[in-house]
């Protein structure tokens, strides 16, 4: 791998590690990916160093992004109750659905009539 190649090839896994770690900052990922690149710097076969670069960012990046703190909204309901009654149970509504398709064993593949059996 050329000396370029191996520029170019960093690059592009600080843009992969910005994408999977948004909230740490491009600045921050940029100094571990260069960091973990200067380790490697002795190095004489450079093939795999982006690999292994890449390797050692995201394992100090999860250990970081383990710490940070990102609150998660509830989900709002899809379709909004218009006569005001409580939202079905989301178990009763599988019970239901299953009710209706037959045997929850088997699919529906015996009806209640017992048609499909001999």
């Amino acid at each position: 791998m050329s000396e370029l190649d191996e520029t170019q090839a960093i690059g592009q896994v600080i843009d992969r590690l910005s994408q999977r770690f948004p909230g740490l900052g491009r600045a921050h990922i940029a100094n571990i990916v260069e960091e973990e690149h200067g380790r490697l710097e002795e190095g004489r076969v450079r093939d795999f160093v982006p690999v292994l670069v890449e390797k050692a960012a995201k394992n100090r990046l999860k250990k970081e992004a383990t710490e940070t703190f990102v609150p998660v909204q509830q989900p709002q309901p899809l379709v909004p109750s218009q006569d005001g009654a409580p939202d079905p149970e989301p178990m009763e509504v599988e019970r239901a659905s299953r009710a209706a398709q037959g045997s929850h064993l088997f699919g529906g593949l015996v009806g209640d009539s017992g048609e499909n059996e001999r």
